[in-house]
C-alpha cells in the first residue's frame, strides 16, 4: 500500500485531473481507464450489443469524485455507469512511467566500436544464477544480442540454452525430423539454401519471406573454421534510425511502403509475404527490421515509386554496408550467440571449404515467450523493468 493520498479528482474536457498529497498533479484521459481495473466487467466478453455499443453521443464520463475512502469514482454516462479506481494503482500509472509504458523501450544502439562494451556471460554462471540469467535476458532486451562462452561444444546444446528463453517452434530446415527444433550451418551440396554453402552471405534477417519473422536465433559454434567465415552483425535499429537522420524520404518510403519478399527451393518451397523493411510504433520508435536483399521480389509497385524505392533501398544498404557497423566476432568451439532476429542483421564471411569445416547449430525462441519469460523473472527479482514497453518486432 502507498502512503500516498489524492488530494482532489476534476474532469474537463475528456480528461481525468488528478491531484496528489505532494501536491503532484497527472491526468489522464478518461476513455484509457475503461479497460482499468476499476472499471466494471472491463474484462467480461462482449454483450449481444458488443463491447463498445454505439450510443448517440458515445459513451463517457460526467462526474469525477473521492470516495469516502479515497479512492476516484467516475460516472459514466448513458447508464449512469460507475468505475472506482484505487488510488495505489492510479499512483503506479501516474508516478511510475515504466509501468505506465509511456517510456520506448530501452534500445542501446551499437556499432563496431560500442558492441566493444558488451559484457559476455558464462556458460556455467548463467546455468546456475538466475541473477546472470536475468542479466543476460535484460542484454538481449537493450542490445539486441548476446554472447555465451563456454557451452558445452556438444549436439544440441543449443536447444536446452534456448529453453532458458522461451517456447522453442520447430524450424522449417531442420536436419533431422525427429528433432525440428535444430539446424546446422554447415557446408552440404546437397542441401540448396545459401547457409549450406561457402560464399559470402550479407547481413540479413532470417525469415523474412515468412509473415512472422523467427524470434531469437541462437547460434552455437561446434567447429570453426581455421582461415575464414567470420560472423558478422549489424544493430539494425542504429541503421534504420540513420537513414531517417540522413534520408527522411527514403526512411518513410521504406517504413510504409510494402515490398515481396521470397524464398524458392526448386519443387520444395515457395515461400511469398509482403512486407515494411521499416516497422515503426505509433509513436515513431523503430520496432523491428526485415531484410534480406537477395530475397526481395520483383517489385509490385506503381511506376511513379519504383525509381524513388530502389533509390532508398540502395541508401539503406548503403548504410547496412558500412563496415562501421559490423561486429565480426570470430566464434570458437563453445561460443553461442543469442540474436533478436527483428532487429539485428546478421552475415557470415566466405570460406574456403577445402581448409576445414565449419559447423554451427541453430535453434529459434518464441520472441513473445521470451518477453513473458524475461517478465516473470524480473517482476520476482524485484526489478521495475517488468513491466516496461519492449520493442514489437516486425510487424
Amino acid at each position: 500500500m502507498t502512503n500516498h493520498q489524492i488530494a482532489s479528482v476534476n474532469l474537463r474536457d475528456g480528461l481525468v485531473m488528478i491531484r496528489w498529497s505532494d501536491n503532484f498533479e497527472q491526468q489522464f484521459q478518461a476513455a484509457s481507464l475503461r479497460h482499468s481495473p476499476g472499471f466494471p466487467d472491463s474484462k467480461r466478453p462482449a454483450a449481444e450489443a458488443g463491447r463498445f455499443p454505439m450510443t448517440p453521443k458515445g459513451f463517457e464520463p460526467r462526474d469525477a469524485e473521492l470516495t469516502e475512502t479515497g479512492q476516484l469514482k467516475l460516472t459514466w454516462q448513458p447508464g449512469r455507469v460507475e468505475s472506482v479506481h484505487q488510488a495505489d494503482w492510479l499512483w503506479s500509472q501516474t508516478k511510475n512511467p515504466v509501468a505506465h509504458n509511456l517510456q520506448s523501450p530501452t534500445i542501446i544502439q551499437w556499432n563496431a566500436d560500442s558492441i566493444n562494451h558488451l559484457s559476455e556471460h558464462d556458460y556455467n554462471a548463467v546455468y546456475t544464477s538466475n541473477v546472470a540469467r536475468l542479466a543476460l535476458l535484460e542484454q538481449i532486451l537493450d542490445w539486441g544480442v548476446a554472447l555465451i562462452r563456454n557451452v558445452p561444444p556438444e549436439l544440441n546444446s543449443v536447444e536446452q540454452v534456448a529453453g532458458w528463453f522461451g517456447q522453442i517452434p520447430p524450424n522449417p530446415y531442420a536436419d533431422d525430423p525427429h528433432k525440428p527444433a535444430l539446424t546446422s550451418i554447415r557446408v552440404d551440396p546437397a542441401v540448396p539454401v545459401a547457409t549450406h554453402m561457402s560464399h559470402f552471405l550479407g547481413p540479413h534477417t532470417d525469415t523474412c519471406w515468412r509473415q512472422t519473422l523467427i524470434g531469437l536465433l541462437l547460434m552455437h559454434c561446434l567447429q570453426a573454421h581455421p582461415q575464414g567465415g567470420r560472423s558478422m552483425l549489424v544493430d539494425g535499429f542504429a541503421v534504420a534510425n540513420r537513414l531517417r537522420e540522413e534520408s527522411l524520404e527514403s526512411f518513410e518510403l521504406l517504413s510504409t511502403v510494402p515490398v515481396n519478399f521470397d524464398a524458392k527451393v526448386e519443387d520444395r518451397d515457395d515461400w511469398r509475404v509482403m512486407g515494411r523493411i521499416i516497422s515503426l510504433a505509433a509513436d515513431g520508435v523503430v520496432e523491428g527490421i526485415r531484410y534480406n536483399g537477395n530475397s526481395i521480389g520483383q517489385l509490385d509497385l506503381p511506376d511513379v515509386l519504383i525509381a524513388s524505392m530502389y533509390a532508398a533501398l540502395e541508401k539503406f544498404e548503403s548504410i547496412l554496408y558500412d563496415k562501421s557497423l559490423w561486429w565480426r566476432p570470430l566464434l570458437q568451439p563453445g561460443d553461442l550467440l543469442v540474436i533478436d532476429n527483428h532487429r539485428v542483421l546478421h552475415g557470415r564471411e566466405a570460406f574456403d571449404p577445402i581448409a576445414g569445416e565449419r559447423h554451427i547449430q541453430c535453434c529459434n525462441v518464441d520472441r513473445d515467450d521470451f518477453h513473458n519469460r524475461y517478465r516473470r523473472m524480473a517482476k520476482s527479482h524485484g526489478s521495475i523493468r517488468w513491466d516496461q514497453r519492449f520493442s514489437a518486432g516486425v510487424i
